[in-house]
């Protein structure tokens, strides 16, 4: 019988460092040349940023998430700003600064639903580490960090402090990597895998932040610097996720993807809840893959993603059609936190 992870819910509460921008989609059917011109089909703007998106996935499933980070005080956070509060993020932490941008993502998304983002990160990378304080930490069950959040200074302090306050009361700890802070934020990532309940990554960033060229190698590293679970997202083909003496692969959801945008932060959310609530690692993948499956059915993330009705409507078809056990369980699960 697989063993459950240790449970550590207690309030509910989360705390997120990363970005927070407005994200402008433009839906394309090519890309043109280089130099040339092309046309877009559609667009529309949704509340965004890896870290924003995650929490609010986590407040959607019913969790009290606190988002820090910095913004502008500018047209963009007048129109953020309500999004986070009517979904239930708490915004108190988010500093505005006078003169500053707000950030923002340009999303180019193509017909096969993947896309390429521009982001001008403004005034993100400001947190300082003067405005981490222990007491952000004494009733949250999981620090989330994007590591975004990694990459320049005062913001990468910051998150190190953070971890730092987090370890010292015993909150969970979560990381998800993306491609470009696995190389150039690599110094400050690899201070925190030992303090890890949770990385979240891909291949690619799994070989680059270990230096591994091959992926059981880089598995290997990680369970050797601490980390307690590694979750390797597989985009349509589910997840994979490990932690010593287990292993387990885990398929994904068929679905007719649009827009893969805030997937892999909405899967986060779902890992996140599973850790946090004592799940096995089946539940929390299955129901982690199910998150990331609806969250590219739609366009956009942030505002955009699944409630906990639409998921436990989603994983209740499935089950029906494939009766699976581990399905059920976290239909179980659900029922008994709401």
């Amino acid at each position: 019988m697989e063993e459950a992870m240790e449970p550590v819910h207690k309030t509910g509460k989360y705390v997120l460092i990363g970005d927070l921008c407005m994200d402008i989609f433009m839906q394309v059917s090519a890309y043109p040349a280089v130099g040339g011109d092309g046309t877009v089909q559609a667009m529309h703007q949704h509340a965004g940023g890896s870290a924003a998106n995650t929490a609010m996935m986590l407040a959607n499933l019913g969790g009290e998430p606190t988002l820090l980070t910095h913004t502008g005080a500018d047209v963009w956070a007048d129109q953020l700003f309500p999004i986070l509060k009517a979904t239930g993020v708490g915004t108190g932490k988010i500093i505005q600064e006078p003169g500053e941008a707000t950030g923002l993502t340009f999303l180019v998304v193509s017909s096969d639903a993947e896309r390429t983002m521009f982001t001008y990160r403004a005034a993100n990378p400001h947190l300082h580490p003067d405005e981490i304080f222990p007491s952000m930490f004494e009733n949250a069950d999981c620090l989330h960090i994007s590591s975004y959040a990694c990459l320049t200074a005062p913001q990468s302090d910051a998150v190190l402090k953070a971890v730092e306050f987090a370890n010292q009361h015993n909150v969970k700890i979560s990381l998800d990597i993306g491609v470009e802070p696995a190389s150039q934020a690599r110094d400050t990532i690899w201070k925190m895998l030992p303090k890890l309940s949770l990385i979240v990554l891909g291949e690619p960033e799994a070989r680059v932040i270990t230096q591994e060229t091959t992926l059981p190698a880089a598995i290997e590293t990680l369970l050797i610097t601490g980390v307690q679970i590694i979750a390797l997202k597989l985009g349509k083909d589910g997840c994979r996720l490990i932690r010593k003496g287990q292993d387990v692969s885990l398929a994904g959801f068929p679905i007719n993807a649009v827009d893969s945008t805030g997937a892999g932060d909405a899967f986060s959310a779902g890992m996140i809840h599973g850790l946090t609530h004592g799940w096995t690692l089946e539940m929390a993948g299955r129901f982690a893959n199910a998150l990331g499956a609806l969250a590219a059915s739609r366009w956009g993330a942030g505002e955009q993603l699944p409630s906990l009705k639409e998921a436990s409507a989603f994983l209740s078809e499935r089950n029906s059609m494939e009766n699976d056990p581990v399905i059920l369980q976290v239909l179980e699960g659900l029922k008994k936190e709401t």
